[in-house]
């Protein structure tokens, strides 16, 4: 018999969330259990076959996307990169066991934060302004990093760059303050924070 390959979305300690998220064409999410452990998977979606069809591709990663914030929303979670596949039951269940106190630590570490993303757009100004911009720009990574340590850099898409922190949610509003100050501070940028998110960028 073929090993059922398992498309899976993130990983999280037990117990088990009580509002269960669908998946792919509306079944409900699966749940692999190691232990203290949890694999969130779906053993309905057709992997290999939408390779090659653009619309499947977005609405996985839609639904990857949609599965991961709705378990955020219960509890702490270990989000996994799009397309992340195991090829049975038997490899999940063993890279578990094998990576289970690595998962439940960074999993535990995960407990009250959320992932808040800044995105910053030039604001209209001159060719004379450049030089000034990226001064500015500078010197807002540099303003944050002082109080975040944990800053990760995104990659920038059609012209709009992203910073991601990593906070104790408790905090969210300190953060909103000081990208309002950084706002006012430094004009030829627009900003917009958005979170809190599932920790993507530091799982």
């Amino acid at each position: 018999m073929t090993p059922q390959p398992l498309y899976t979305f993130a990983f999280l300690k037990r117990p088990l969330p009580p509002d269960i998220p669908t998946g792919w064409q509306g079944c409900s999410v699966e749940f692999i259990e190691v232990g203290d452990l949890a694999a969130a998977v779906d053993t309905t979606l057709p992997w290999e076959q939408i390779q090659s069809q653009d619309e499947e591709l977005l609405k996985a990663a839609l639904l990857h996307d949609r599965v991961i914030c709705d378990l955020f929303r219960q509890q702490p979670v270990l989000p996994l990169h799009f397309g992340t596949i195991f090829v049975s039951l038997d490899g999940i269940e063993r890279h578990l066991q094998s990576h289970a106190q690595q998962y439940q630590e960074r999993i535990q570490n995960f407990v009250g934060m959320g992932e808040y993303t800044l995105k910053i757009a030039p604001a209209l100004f001159d060719n004379a302004d450049e030089e000034q911009a990226e001064q500015e720009r500078f010197a807002l990574q540099e303003y944050l990093e002082k109080d975040y340590p944990n800053l990760v850099e995104g990659i920038p898409q059609w012209g709009i760059e992203r910073l991601h922190i990593l906070i104790p949610v408790q905090q969210e509003a300190d953060l909103h303050r000081q990208v309002a100050e950084c706002q006012r501070q430094y004009a030829c940028w627009d900003l917009d924070l958005q979170g809190p998110l599932p920790p993507y960028h530091f799982a």
